[in-house]
């Protein structure tokens, strides 16, 4: 059984905890990412099938929370890795880097589709397009996320989840 959010606390309030390692930061920042993918074509998946609007509903609250953790497991990326180097080996390094760089493009991508989203109402239909483009680049984003988790967890298989 997982342990809950309050054992998880005192777990990182324990002055004996080791803090954690840039790899194994990138290592949760990657299974974060397949998350968020699997969680992205899920909800494609259920609007092609046109699922009821609870469904959806509920798919989408999923996709926003998974959003929010990869935000959060790129922070906690950033603030470990800026101290400390993530690795020794030139090709987990790289494969590293470019995980967290296509997870920040994604963020940034998603942030951006979600604001041109809400002034649709503002402007009016003459801006569908641009949504439309905005929606298309988030996607290649997405894609872009896939592959590179993808790449790193080809070098770390024993860290898949």
């Amino acid at each position: 059984m997982a342990p809950s959010r309050s054992a998880a606390a005192a777990l990182a309030d324990d002055p004996t905890t080791v803090a954690p390692s840039p790899i194994s930061c990138c290592d949760a920042l990657a299974r974060t990412a397949v998350e968020t993918w699997r969680q992205h074509e899920r909800l494609a998946r259920l609007m092609q099938l046109r699922a009821e609007q609870d469904e959806l509903e509920a798919a989408h609250g999923m996709v926003d929370t998974i959003d929010l953790a990869l935000a959060e497991s790129v922070k906690n990326f950033e603030r470990v890795a800026a101290t400390i180097p993530v690795t020794d080996q030139a090709d987990l390094r790289q494969a590293a880097n470019a995980l967290w760089l296509s997870a920040r493009e994604y963020l940034r991508r998603h942030s951006i589709a979600e604001r041109a989203s809400r002034q649709i109402a503002q402007r009016g239909a003459d801006t569908l397009g641009d949504l439309q483009m905005e929606y298309e680049l988030e996607a290649s984003a997405l894609l872009g996320l896939k592959h590179s988790t993808a790449t790193y967890q080809k070098l770390r298989p024993d860290e898949r989840c």
